[in-house]
């Protein structure tokens, strides 16, 4: 991030320890002699919570898409004139890491996509509402479609033809989501330091502490490239064979390093794919990993955004993946980091709310990106559940308005040393950059 980007920006945070928690706080991240005391102040009480959290000898962490959307090249100021965009010469890029938007504008591509909205009444159900200038807008909600989608499919009340047409929607809308979210491979190079710097600073604990755990409602690869390009091992459910069969069990294993008496590896995370992933495969009932530059799986493992997503997360890997998080938030001197997640999974909110009830030693922060606005699409009663608990002074709950890479590469403590074997891979990275300039 450059200096005139860094010294621009400003975050909101609702903490009892600021103002109270009556309201948001707005904290400046540059650090110059014209910063007011109270934002200095401000800034120090907001670095000792950070602090406190990742020195928490049980660090969680929950993933939501905000983590990916910020691949996203900014958007450019729209317009509804596709003449003006076109004289001015606008260019507006597509995006990389798709929104619930996106998969909306994705599927609506689909044939026979209008014919599937009218056979479950979506628009009876749904309506319309009025934007800002008072026009009249449809509701773009992919995961009530599929939903609606999925009802109309296990009822079978519709007629054969018309029952078939609902069906091979939900067969192709399943396979575009997951192309959708098949994106690392156009991911620029430069634009991993948010991911790298999050995985190495959070990743990297002492012995006498647990193993991060980071949990993700993502399809997407991002966390597993960020692990690659900083030398870390990740522990993810799958055995180290081939092919890589799921067993909840390999969560239960460490890795040491036997020439130095058995010392733990320092470089090493539990990673958690709540809603299955791209490169997960179902055969003959065996959830296995894929070399998905071979293809995407066929068969693919992943809970698809629809209201029974609920009931499908009762089958395995689902049940065996979010046991462990409500397992995880139930244990002394714990802290989750929510980021660039909604909490709009009831199981998941259900989890946390009842971790903060019942578990003193619980530490919540909850980083997304306008998360304080009215039209933000943050869970409006979680949102009121935690602001009222701040409000009422329990200083265990942080609330930041901000996005995956401020918060990554601006607000973490840059704690980390480079382990040896992240200094190889920078030395091997180097070589094989200069041998690539050379041709």
């Amino acid at each position: 991030m450059s200096e005139e980007r860094k010294d621009s920006v400003e975050i909101k945070v609702l903490s009892s320890q600021l103002n109270e928690g009556k309201e948001a706080v707005a904290i400046k991240l540059s650090t110059t002699e014209e910063d007011s005391e109270q934002n200095t102040k401000n800034r120090q009480l907001l670095n000792h919570f950070l602090n406190q959290v990742i020195d928490a000898e049980n660090l969680l962490v929950l993933a939501g898409s905000g983590t990916s959307l910020t691949f996203n090249p900014p958007k450019a100021e729209s317009s509804d004139n596709e003449n003006e965009k076109s004289t001015e010469g606008e260019q507006f890029e597509k995006y990389i890491a798709p929104s619930m938007g996106d998969l909306w504008s994705a599927c609506k591509k689909l044939s026979r996509f209008n014919d599937v909205k009218k056979l479950v009444k979506y628009q009876e159900i749904v309506g319309a509402y009025e934007d800002h200038e008072g026009k009249k807008k449809d509701v773009e909600d992919i995961e009530l479609l599929l939903s609606l989608c999925d009802t109309y499919q296990s009822l079978e009340q519709l007629k054969e033809c018309e029952q078939e047409i609902i069906n091979t929607f939900i067969s192709e809308a399943k396979k575009t989501i997951l192309d959708e979210t098949n994106f690392i491979h156009k991911v620029p190079k430069d634009s991993w330091s948010a991911h790298n710097h999050f995985i190495r600073t959070l990743g990297r604990r002492s012995p006498k502490q647990q193993r991060l755990k980071l949990f993700t409602t993502n399809y997407d690869l991002a966390f597993e490239q960020a692990a690659s390009n900083t030398g870390m091992i990740v522990i993810d459910g799958f055995e180290f064979t081939s092919p890589a069969n799921f067993n909840p069990a390999w969560y239960q294993y460490d890795v040491v390093n036997r020439n130095q008496n058995n010392s733990y590896l320092s470089n090493l995370f539990h990673l958690y794919k709540l809603h299955g992933s791209v490169d997960w495969n179902n055969k003959n009932g065996l959830t296995q990993k894929i070399n998905i530059e071979n293809g995407l799986s066929a068969d693919p493992v992943f809970i698809y955004p629809s209201r029974n997503k609920y009931e499908v997360s009762y089958e395995s890997p689902y049940i065996d993946m979010i046991s462990a998080f409500l397992e995880a938030v139930k244990q002394p001197k714990t802290a989750l980091i929510c980021i660039g997640f909604g909490f709009n999974d009831n199981h998941l909110n259900n989890a946390i709310t009842m971790a903060l009830r019942t578990n003193p030693e619980l530490m919540l922060l909850v980083v997304t990106l306008s998360l304080f606005d009215e039209a933000s699409s943050f869970n409006t009663d979680i949102k009121g559940k935690l602001s009222s608990a701040i409000n009422a002074g329990d200083s265990r709950v942080m609330m930041i308005d901000t996005d995956f890479a401020i918060f990554s590469q601006e607000l973490l403590p840059n704690r980390h040393i480079q382990s040896p074997e992240e200094k190889l891979m920078e030395s091997f990275t180097k070589i094989l950059e200069g041998g690539s300039n050379e041709r």
